[in-house]
């Protein structure tokens, strides 16, 4: 009896072990990509360009839905890095201008880009169908979603600018703030941005 029980201990641990040893495998390149481009020291002042939101705040509250009005509950937690930007029930001038903004930063990542996605949020299921109908003929990458939750996303994202960039981590963690600057100095600060977190994470 008592051999019996140690066994089913010892398997027990060594379950253990291999669950920890397989999200350490998991996570591990993530963090490894955080402490080292936000906390090692650089070459450069000013490591990022991105206003760095601490602690990070995952995306789990979000009622997401996408353009069909489908549950999209791993929309941003898909194993993809996601540039975010909120509209209204209709994308205005400067919401277009920071979409192709983010369409440029996206295709000058080359053969990086398919670890990268743009989002664009509204307000309902039905805003996000016809800003769908609308804009994917243009914009085919463009994932365009609602969220339909009690928390609106303009409230979990703090959206004091309209025209503000949000990125998203792979596994659903809001990262990093980009209110909007010069349109160039945004550009090559998000690209630089992204391309250095894709070079150090293995994730996404």
């Amino acid at each position: 009896m008592n051999d019996s029980a140690g066994g089913a201990g010892a398997r027990r641990l060594r379950g253990r072990l291999q669950f920890l040893l397989l999200a350490v495998l998991f996570f591990g390149p993530l963090l490894a990509a955080y402490v080292m481009y936000f906390y090692m020291p650089h070459p450069q002042a000013g490591t990022n360009y991105g206003e760095l939101v601490l602690p990070t705040r995952p995306t789990d509250g979000l009622s997401l839905v996408d353009a069909q009005g489908r549950l999209a509950p791993e929309l941003l937690r898909g194993g993809r890095w996601s540039l975010v930007l909120l509209a209204g029930r209709d994308c205005n001038e400067p919401c277009l201008q920071r979409l192709v903004m983010t369409r440029q930063i996206r295709a000058a990542l080359n053969e990086k880009r398919s670890r990268v996605q743009r989002v664009l949020l509204t307000v309902d299921a039905p805003a996000a169908a016809a800003l769908a109908a609308r804009l994917h003929p243009q914009r085919p990458d463009l994932v365009v979603a609602a969220d339909t939750g009690r928390q609106a996303a303009s409230t979990f994202f703090q959206a004091q600018d309209p025209a503000a960039v949000y990125l998203v981590d792979p596994l659903g963690n809001w990262l990093m703030v980009y209110p909007p600057r010069d349109t160039l100095e945004d550009f090559r600060g998000i690209q630089k941005d992204l391309k250095k977190l894709l070079r150090l994470s293995q994730i996404g």
